[in-house]
């Protein structure tokens, strides 16, 4: 296998798509370009000339259409937002059937079925919440909540939802599994239990020692209120059929990733 190159691309050019990869040769195309503000993209509700619908549909459909005609395999990064949020009993898995309720998540949905349609080989991998120790471009939840309470700023987080936030390095090592694999189809890439934004905080405040009594905790219902796209509450995946074919060791629990989390920390402060 080649080693790992990066470069700069405008999903949105197919020319320069085709050029990047001819120039480059890779066995793989790993597709992690998304328009992931949700509230913004829900302003663009519609709008197939949104930059939102752009990125996430047309922009999955250029880079399926030029590795379908290179035959490169890719793996294509899609999200628990392209399910409606109502399935109580468990996480979805890959058989459920997607009903995206708000506009990220259909033009997720979009992508995804451009990518299936088009024809070259390729793996959706479907993430939940990511976090990262380390990313000075945007703060992740768990680097928000870690943030707050460092400053001694009280936090509302919700208590009745079921999440399934993922540590990216556990993310990392999932493709790597994949790619040495060479598997296709769907396959959830998530912590192997679940959680509420309100158990996720008290757990990160345990584990780096900090003060829980600045958690609060909010209703769904209370939180969405004024939100535009609102927020699932059941926004969680299974990723029994990833453990079931590759094993234990690559997703962890949301406790031992937050442990993983501060220690990826640890040489450096978390990013904040």
């Amino acid at each position: 296998m080649k080693s790992p190159q990066t470069q700069e691309v405008d999903i949105l050019n197919v020319d320069q798509i085709s050029k990047t990869i001819e120039q480059s040769e890779p066995d793989f195309v790993i597709n992690f370009a998304a328009y992931t503000d949700v509230q913004e993209a829900e302003k663009q509700k519609d709008d197939k000339e949104g930059i939102c619908y752009k990125v996430n549909a047309q922009g999955a459909k250029n880079v399926a259409d030029v590795c379908k005609d290179n035959r490169i395999h890719l793996i294509h990064i899609s999200t628990d937002y392209v399910f409606d949020g109502n399935k109580d009993g468990s996480p979805y898995t890959e058989e459920d059937k997607s009903n995206p309720v708000n506009w990220y998540g259909m033009t997720k949905h979009f992508g995804d079925q451009f990518v299936l349609e088009s024809g070259c080989p390729s793996t959706i991998v479907r993430i939940s919440m990511p976090y990262t120790a380390h990313y000075e471009a945007k703060l992740d939840v768990a680097r928000f909540f870690l943030s707050e309470l460092r400053n001694g700023n009280k936090i509302e987080a919700i208590k009745d939802q079921r999440i399934t936030p993922t540590f990216v390095d556990d993310i990392s090592t999932a493709l790597r599994v994949l790619i040495e694999k060479e598997e296709k189809g769907i396959y959830h890439v998530a912590s192997i239990d679940y959680t509420s934004a309100f158990d996720f905080a008290n757990l990160l405040a345990k584990t780096f020692e900090l003060e829980s009594s600045l958690i609060e905790q909010i209703s769904l219902e209370e939180y969405n209120k004024n939100k535009l796209a609102k927020i699932l509450r059941f926004s969680w995946l299974n990723p029994a059929k990833f453990v079931g074919e590759f094993g234990d060791g690559v997703l962890h629990t949301i406790e031992d990733s937050l442990k993983l989390f501060k220690q990826a920390g640890s040489n450096r402060q978390l990013t904040a």
